[in-house]
């Protein structure tokens, strides 16, 4: 749980939806906390219950470490990497892009720096692109079959950490009997991915 003494390090948007900031507390642990905004306390309560089951099936989840219903605050285990987002614009990106222009951006499918950026990481076949995509399927064939659909494979969601990617943000999830075609659309867009 977050202390009185905690520290907020950074906060990101989550759309109109929720706040999320990077919390460290006084014995130096990191967290995440998602606040949500007041209409979406039913969305809240799904990513709860979602993110729960399925952070005790599959390690590439973040764990619930605290829940709290009045003041609409889920609190979620912090995981070291790189939002595969700024993993793709920092390395696929025009030049001289800042990448704090996009934290919170609401329109990335429709935006052509960023259009550019993963056509060209979609078409790249180095070791360490080839290394990425492979960790996003793997880890999109985990949770399909588990029989969930993240609905949201958006880049911002998936933290990768240099061997292994963890997706986060299941406040779009839902069961499905074939969340693979599903998903199946969005996975391709962005990573080029054939599942």
């Amino acid at each position: 749980m977050v202390s009185d003494n905690s520290n907020i390090t950074c906060s990101w948007t989550n759309g109109r939806k929720a706040n999320v900031y990077l919390v460290e507390q006084e014995c130096g642990q990191k967290l995440i906390s998602k606040r949500y905004k007041v209409h979406f306390v039913p969305t809240m309560v799904r990513e709860y219950l979602l993110t729960t089951y399925l952070s005790r099936r599959l390690d590439i989840i973040p764990k619930v470490l605290g829940f709290k219903l009045f003041s609409r605050e889920l609190m979620l285990s912090y995981i070291r990497g790189e939002r595969v987002f700024e993993w793709v614009l920092s390395r696929y990106g025009d030049t001289g892009i800042n990448l704090e222009d996009f934290c919170s951006y609401d329109y990335l499918d429709t935006c052509d720096i960023v259009a550019r950026a993963f056509r060209r990481f979609r078409d790249c076949r180095s070791p360490e692109t080839v290394r990425l995509k492979r960790a996003i399927k793997e880890s999109y064939e985990l949770l399909h079959k588990s029989g969930f659909v993240h609905g949201s494979a958006d880049p911002r969601n998936i933290i990768y950490d240099g061997k292994r990617i963890f997706i986060i943000d299941f406040d779009h999830s839902r069961p499905s009997l074939n969340p693979r075609a599903i998903e199946y659309r969005a996975l391709y867009r962005w990573y080029g991915l054939e599942l």
